[in-house]
């Protein structure tokens, strides 16, 4: 069967629009808590468009743009964690490629999955042995593969492979649950990411990660220009005020660990303060 356009593939149902197979994608998706207010309602199975928005890390209007078809300036890392929040397999993937953009996707295998990433069940250990301490795995964009149950409960976006800069620096309640937003977490963050892009100029992920922050924030173009550059969080020490802690202000020392099978992992256990790491 073959794409509109001349692009064709086996895998992608002839004829059908973008509209139609987000729609059918988004219904068969399994419903997620991607809401840290939200009651518990009975619903059928599937996502809204406001889940499915929240999941990829973007507005529901900037989502339900893509899903009435409307052209954009749609990013590879924004249409990678749509991929990953319906849960689509390679072929899918690439239709939605296609049909969003026009091309296929630069790389076989998402940049933010594990497959990719080299995430694997030793790892996985890893994090598990670091409760009740929080700890996760990132790719080179900042991409989140693994975590241990702490850290979902500390952050549910997570788990649901979001991005770590996107949330941080893009999500509005960010803003409040991270303390000191801009001179301990935003600016910093920044500074990392104008780092990793010197260290590789050439990586489509990253340029991608900077080139949507910027689009959608005029606060981090202003603080972008600040020209500020942070290799890393290793041992800083930070505030955080989250659902899970009614209220508490939690101070969390940083642990950031480099493997040495790989320089595109990042691991970060988030030492509570007074609390060692697989106490």
């Amino acid at each position: 069967m073959e794409l509109p356009g001349g692009l064709g593939g086996n895998d992608a149902p002839d004829g059908e629009s973008l509209p139609e197979l987000l729609r059918s994608w988004r219904n068969r998706a399994y419903p997620r808590e991607v809401s840290e207010t939200a009651a518990p309602r009975r619903r059928r199975s599937g996502l809204t468009q406001r889940e499915l928005a929240r999941l990829a890390g973007v507005s529901e209007r900037w989502y339900g743009n893509l899903e009435r078809g409307e052209p954009a300036e749609y990013s590879e890392g924004f249409l990678d964690r749509l991929s990953s929040a319906l849960g689509l397999g390679e072929a899918e993937r690439s239709a939605l490629y296609l049909r969003a953009i026009g091309r296929p996707p630069t790389s076989a295998v998402a940049p933010g999955s594990a497959a990719a990433a080299g995430m694997d069940l030793t790892l996985q250990q890893f994090l598990d042995n670091q409760a009740p301490n929080p700890a996760f795995v990132t790719d080179l964009a900042w991409n989140v593969i693994g975590w241990n149950d702490p850290l979902r409960e500390w952050f549910p976006w997570a788990a649901q492979q979001g991005n770590q800069m996107l949330w941080a620096l893009l999500a509005p309640q960010a803003r409040k649950q991270l303390v000191d937003w801009e001179g301990s977490w935003a600016r910093p963050y920044l500074g990392q990411i104008r780092y990793a892009r010197a260290q590789h100029p050439d990586d489509e992920a990253l340029a991608s990660l900077e080139r949507e922050i910027l689009a959608r924030s005029a606060e981090a173009r202003k603080m972008w220009n600040l020209r500020e550059v942070h290799e890393h969080a290793d041992g800083d020490l930070r505030r955080l005020r989250l659902p899970c802690h009614r209220g508490r202000e939690v101070s969390v020392r940083i642990v950031a660990l480099r493997l040495m099978r790989s320089d595109r992992l990042r691991v970060n256990v988030l030492m509570e303060s007074g609390r060692a790491v697989g106490a």
